[in-house]
């Protein structure tokens, strides 16, 4: 059996999509395993599952390197939403995920995905012991979509720029400091002034750094302003690129430009693309 498979990315946070509608359903231990397999190495963070849904547009399964499903992802359900609009002609589509149906709409190249509520767990995070942050503190332990433990800066590490390798390691130990299942992602805050913030995370499910991170961004600006804040626009900045992050009568929105780079299928677990599509990606 052939399944379409195709691959992209909203901000450099990168993603392998495999079409499933028309093929049946596939296991939750044959997705595990296949999350595990992509998300091994950088062509995908994310592994997205496209099968068909009874109650909106599309039904998006979202699969992890820890062969977890994720609840979110705010540049998947971003790419996922293109992808739909494009292929139906339309500019606003619904999304059904583990945390439920989301609205999203295209703006001239963006998409404004619908987050929802960004939610802090305040009791969970005054569990966390201050040394295990060595001295920083927390802006919040904030679920927005998925849970993102949003940190200070280290003093060591005031620049922005600073290696993948110390930023895992830092980040590495702090990902099951909570009891939340599945562990929680890390977002660094480097810099925010008025109503823009410099991030780095660290994503639970791919248990390394992405060079963005939807929820990531929505957590950020969530977790410094919060929706009394004066402004409700928010400009993200991540290695990978910018978000745009809004709130408006009492959600969440995330906006950004995804960007398909090719397609294939899957055969037998081999993977077939056309070479040329890799090869100008990695250019």
């Amino acid at each position: 059996m052939k399944i379409p498979f195709e691959f992209g990315h909203t901000c450099m946070n990168n993603f392998v999509v495999l079409d499933f509608r028309g093929k049946g359903s596939p296991s939750m231990e044959t997705l595990s395993d296949l999350g595990k397999k992509f998300c091994m190495t950088t062509l995908a963070d994310n592994l997205l599952v496209l099968q068909v849904s009874e109650i909106a547009d599309a039904r998006l399964r979202i699969m992890g390197g820890d062969g977890r499903e994720a609840d979110f992802c705010g540049n998947g359900v971003t790419y996922f939403s293109a992808k739909i609009g494009q292929e139906r002609g339309i500019d606003e589509v619904r999304i059904e995920s583990a945390s439920g149906v989301k609205t999203a709409k295209k703006y001239h190249e963006r998409w404004k995905i619908e987050i929802g509520k960004a939610i802090l767990l305040k009791d969970v995070a005054a569990k966390i012991p201050s040394s295990a942050l060595k001295g920083e503190s927390i802006f919040g332990l904030i679920r927005a979509g998925e849970p993102h433990l949003v940190v200070t800066t280290p003093e060591s590490y005031n620049e922005f720029h600073l290696s993948r390798e110390k930023f895992e390691d830092y980040c590495r130990p702090l990902r099951d400091i909570t009891d939340i299942e599945g562990g929680v992602s890390i977002t660094m805050v480097f810099k925010a002034k008025n109503n823009m913030i410099c991030i780095r995370t660290f994503e639970r499910g791919a248990n390394r750094q992405t060079l963005s991170c939807g929820t990531g961004s929505v957590s950020a600006a969530a977790a410094l302003y919060g929706p009394s804040s004066l402004e409700n626009i928010f400009e993200v900045f991540s290695p990978g690129g910018s978000h745009k992050v809004i709130f408006d009568e009492n959600k969440w929105y995330l906006m950004a430009h995804p960007q398909r780079i090719g397609s294939g299928y899957l055969e037998e677990s081999t993977i077939k693309v056309p070479l040329d599509s890799l090869l100008a990606y990695g250019a």
